[in-house]
């Protein structure tokens, strides 16, 4: 599973603060995980500590845009914001992705997760390091350079990704 954060604004994009993000207390760190969440922590430092577990996979993987999205309820347009405005938005530039592997005769992308946090999958994302996701009476999580339990790797780079896999 990819799982997605939220961010705000524009040149700069900045974290969210209603995004999730942290550590789970289930599933460990994921070898394709290891270095990013390593990182974070040692840059972290005490920040929080004891309120999270440090051995557990870091969420999200990544992040965009989750605010002030047009919907229309019962024919009246009114902006929402969240997540589940940011989860559908990476969804669809990945099926803009596969659709330009499909025409290229390739297979789809699959399993993202390892291909996000390799070398050319992290330079095709947009750092976000700005902003944090405040609760459980902390100021949450700051966005860093790199991977963040906010915003993950990044925003995507439509043109940065397409280079990434090959077109």
């Amino acid at each position: 599973m990819t799982s997605v954060g939220a961010t705000t604004g524009i040149n700069p994009e900045s974290a969210a603060d209603f995004s999730s993000g942290g550590f789970s207390n289930y599933f460990g760190v994921p070898s394709y995980q290891t270095t990013a969440v390593a990182t974070y922590l040692k840059a972290l430092g005490s920040t929080n500590s004891g309120k999270y577990n440090a051995s557990g996979r870091g969420f999200p993987d990544v992040a965009t845009q989750g605010t002030s999205f047009e919907v229309v309820v019962d024919g009246s347009a009114e902006a929402v914001d969240g997540t589940s405005c940011a989860s559908p938005t990476f969804a669809s530039v990945i099926a803009l992705l596969n659709d330009r592997l499909a025409a290229a005769g390739k297979s789809p992308l699959g399993f993202l997760n390892p291909f996000l946090y390799s070398t050319a999958g992290t330079a095709a994302l947009t750092d976000i390091t700005s902003g944090s996701n405040p609760g459980c009476s902390t100021n949450g999580f700051p966005a860093k350079a790199g991977w963040d339990p906010v915003t993950g790797l990044g925003t995507p780079n439509f043109s940065k990704l397409l280079t990434a896999i090959g077109l």
